[in-house]
């Protein structure tokens, strides 16, 4: 393989169309933003991404952020949305939330906008993607953290101190489920009205439009929205 290794930056720099960066690992595993000590060993920041693929910060164009439309954690570390009971279990189910490779359940939980809005600053994140709303379609009724109560406080911002967020109760706002089958859809338009709603409660919380739903595990399951910043993003999506 030594003949074929190489700096291919320059030729990044001057592509023949958009290039998307991946990120692996959750924003609340960040080495230096997450919950440490319960964080991986390097960034996970949508900023790394270009210098270390050998290109400037500048050359990123826009951040994606994707979020599931409920939570989840892999191993320790604090989770305020936790849902221990059916709900989670539910959740764990109809998600099919366990390691590709061990089989290991994942916690899960109800969509934490606090974190959620901490990722969205620390990133950069101009347009989301939310992804397993079909997951949601049994609930009777959702919640969503819309804040935090540490002590006889309400804060809106993760604390600095992980042993405070560990001790944090999630003050929750409820939203009514819409137990309709949303699995395949492709249409905006076509999702129950309440459906619909989560989704316009979620962009008012983060501040940002949702551009990209996915309603199933297969890459056709998924409702792509011609609107902004997607458009500019990748204009030759829409051609």
């Amino acid at each position: 393989l030594a003949p074929m290794v190489g700096d291919v930056s320059s030729a990044l720099l001057d592509p023949a169309g958009p290039i998307l960066f991946e990120g692996a690992q959750g924003t609340s595993l960040d080495l230096d933003h997450g919950s440490y000590p319960f964080v991986t060993s390097s960034s996970c920041l949508a900023g790394s991404a270009a210098p270390l693929c050998g290109l400037p910060a500048a050359a990123i164009d826009g951040v994606l952020g994707v979020f599931k439309a409920y939570a989840t954690r892999v191993g320790a570390g604090p989770f305020p949305t936790e849902l221990n009971e059916a709900t989670g279990e539910h959740l764990r189910r109809r998600g099919n939330e366990f390691g590709t490779t061990t089989g290991r359940p994942r916690r899960t939980g109800w969509f934490d906008a606090v974190a959620a809005r901490a990722a969205m600053r620390w990133n950069g994140i101009g347009g989301v993607a939310l992804t397993k709303l079909d997951v949601l379609d049994e609930m009777d009724a959702i919640q969503i953290a819309v804040g935090y109560r540490l002590g006889d406080q309400v804060i809106t911002e993760i604390p600095d101190d992980v042993e405070d967020l560990a001790l944090v109760e999630p003050v929750f706002e409820m939203m009514p489920g819409w137990h309709i089958d949303t699995s395949g859809c492709t249409t905006f338009e076509k999702l129950p009205d309440r459906a619909r709603a989560y989704i316009a409660r979620i962009e008012a919380l983060l501040g940002a439009p949702i551009v990209i739903t996915s309603s199933g595990p297969r890459r056709e399951e998924t409702i792509i929205r011609r609107i902004e910043p997607l458009t500019s993003w990748i204009p030759g999506l829409f051609a």
